[in-house]
């Protein structure tokens, strides 16, 4: 997950782009026709903290009591040739009645905020096959070469609507999405061996994405893909994409050992490994949060001067897909056996978490995701996101303690203390990658941030995905059933980090799988207000605004603030400066550790 770019600076009309790529037959769904609801209420939700909230719009698609159809991960992007901001949002699980795959959301027009439905495409929309919900939660990412904008869409479990032999990455041609004849359509797909949970862009390196399968299962490897075949111009037809595009799989291997966990009582490395479940690139960095160990690489030579990946890529065949013309990259016999690899990239640390241990204490009960012996503010139970400062200095790593879905651990209520429970995000000092410590606060203690809980939830009671604000000591968070949270970090003179909870808002039902920022405000009060997108497991899609002041890069002492719960009020009035943001396209997403 993710990665920073410098994508929207200022506000510009919008120009549409002409041509569209003709339908494909064995196309089964029409992008231009929704598959789900499209139209939603305004609703109140709880406010605590500073600022003021305001609920915008609601695309709610066909959540249901079983998971079926809400959001997971999402991506923006501007279309060739538009300054207006699209957003890609995944959705969870697969089934004809409500799943989408992709909406495709179009969050400005000429630089106003004003959210619409654009496109869906079906890549969950088809009947399930053996697939488990949480195994299918469809990440966006969006990659940039020659003006040709090709989102990749993870599914990966066999019985995926375009591909019935294997999960892997979609590959979708969403270059054209300002022109409202244009139709989104795969251009290719590609199997791995084992699962692709999430996928993180290159942006340094267009068309190079990086594979995450988040498992225990020994597959101690990141595929590199290559997709940059698949680019070629705006104006090649569905056909010629489709039968120019041929990617190559490469394969950073890991040591077992850098993705163990550490016990909690004797110290030493447990048995059994992982892999990165999800990934965050930073200037020639991945930060892999890989369960029960985060660990940093170093991929500033893993590629040529001609942009080739350096090493020997696997011998995949390609294969008929299915319910399109679009072929697949099959990898999926690409097991841990193979020879080929990538080269050129280095280890640079890792630190092992005392990851799951759900016995009583004297025991040892690693099949869990939880930790029911180390309390949530002093060791992570599963690494879920690593998320490394603009600086390099400090490491976030979010604890996704309970899985989302899988008690014990991840149940809270208002008041009632849940020690082993609610997990949150963990500051690393990572200024010595080679040595990676905890970050403390001025007091001493682990540098931890944890909400208190908003409403009583008997699951999904913990953070999920962050994003971090461009120019600001603060992040946004998605808190699963506790919402938004606005999140501020101070450092002092001596190197001390403490966080601090700025506001929150918690919409009716909420199960927020991520949250981000697309668009800030400048306003004439020196406050700032920031335009968020939401998935959400329950509700779909969802955009609010959050009004409040700023707290720039530098600051260093927090200021005092009350946290109060209070009705959702309108946005202040007043006059406005548009401000230039630079969007952070990161890869995390995130998952529930169900695997």
């Amino acid at each position: 997950m993710r990665k920073f770019a410098a994508v929207i600076m200022g506000v510009g009309a919008l120009l549409l782009a002409g041509g569209a790529a003709a339908p494909v037959a064995a196309d089964h769904t029409d992008p231009r026709t929704p598959l789900a609801p499209t139209e939603g209420p305004i609703v109140e939700g709880i406010e605590r903290g500073d600022g003021t909230w305001r609920h915008v719009a609601n695309i709610p698609g066909l959540a249901s009591e079983a998971l079926s159809g809400g959001g997971t991960d999402l991506e923006f992007f501007k279309p060739q040739r538009s300054q207006d901001i699209f957003g890609a949002f995944g959705t969870l699980g697969q089934d004809e009645g409500g799943s989408v795959g992709q909406r495709i959301i179009r969050l400005t027009a000429k630089g106003r905020v004003a959210p619409r439905w654009v496109a869906d495409h079906g890549s969950a929309h088809c009947e399930p096959a053996g697939a488990s919900i949480t195994s299918l939660q469809h990440d966006p990412q969006v990659s940039i070469l020659n003006r040709v904008r090709l989102l990749t869409d993870t599914t990966d479990a066999v019985g995926r609507c375009h591909d019935t032999g294997g999960g892997g990455i979609e590959i979708v041609n969403v270059s054209k999405m300002a022109n409202r004849s244009f139709k989104p359509r795969e251009a290719h797909l590609i199997r791995f061996a084992g699962t692709s949970h999430t996928n993180t862009a290159d942006l340094q390196h267009p068309g190079i994405v990086y594979n995450s399968a988040a498992d225990f299962s020994g597959r101690n490897w990141v595929d590199v893909m290559d997709m940059r075949s698949c680019f070629g111009t705006v104006d090649w037809t569905d056909a010629k994409r489709r039968a120019e595009c041929r990617p190559l799989v490469y394969r950073i291997n890991l040591e077992p050992s850098w993705t163990k966990q550490r016990d909690q009582n004797t110290g030493q490395l447990e048995d059994g490994s992982a892999t990165c479940h999800d990934i965050t690139y930073q200037r020639g960095r991945l930060y892999c949060a890989a369960l029960n160990a985060t660990l940093i690489l170093d991929t500033s030579d893993l590629f040529q001067a001609d942009g080739d990946v350096r090493g020997t890529p696997f011998p995949c065949p390609v294969v008929a897909g299915t319910r399109t013309t679009a072929k697949v990259t099959d990898c999926s016999a690409m097991d841990g056996s193979r020879t080929e690899q990538a080269v050129g990239w280095r280890f640079l640390g890792t630190f092992q978490h005392p990851g799951r241990d759900c016995g009583p204490p004297g025991t040892d009960n690693r099949s869990c995701n939880s930790n029911l012996q180390v309390r949530s503010d002093e060791g992570v139970a599963v690494s879920h996101e690593a998320d490394p400062t603009p600086n390099g200095q400090f490491m976030f790593v979010t604890d996704e303690r309970g899985g989302g879905v899988v008690p014990p651990g991840s149940s809270c209520a208002p008041g009632i203390e849940n020690p082993f429970g609610n997990g949150g995000a963990h500051a690393f000092d990572i200024s010595n990658p080679g040595n990676i410590e905890y970050a403390t606060t001025p007091s001493g203690a682990k540098s931890v941030y944890i909400s208190d809980a908003v409403v009583p939830a008997e699951t999904f009671c913990d953070i999920h995905v962050i994003e971090q604000i461009p120019g600001e000591q603060r992040f946004i968070a998605a808190y699963y059933t506790q919402g938004i949270k606005i999140v501020d970090y101070y450092v002092d003179d001596a190197g001390h980090l403490q966080f601090e909870e700025r506001a929150s808002f918690t919409l009716p039902r909420a199960n927020t799988w991520a949250a981000e920022q697309f668009k800030i405000q400048l306003n004439a009060d020196g406050s700032r207000t920031y335009f968020i997108a939401t998935d959400d497991i329950q509700r779909g899609i969802d955009v609010v605004s959050w009004r409040g002041a700023p707290n720039p890069m530098g600051t260093s002492a927090p200021p005092t603030s009350k946290v109060t719960a209070t009705t959702n009020a309108a946005l202040a009035g007043g006059s406005v400066l548009l401000f230039g943001l630079a969007v952070g396209y990161r890869r995390w997403h995130r998952r529930q550790t169900t695997a």
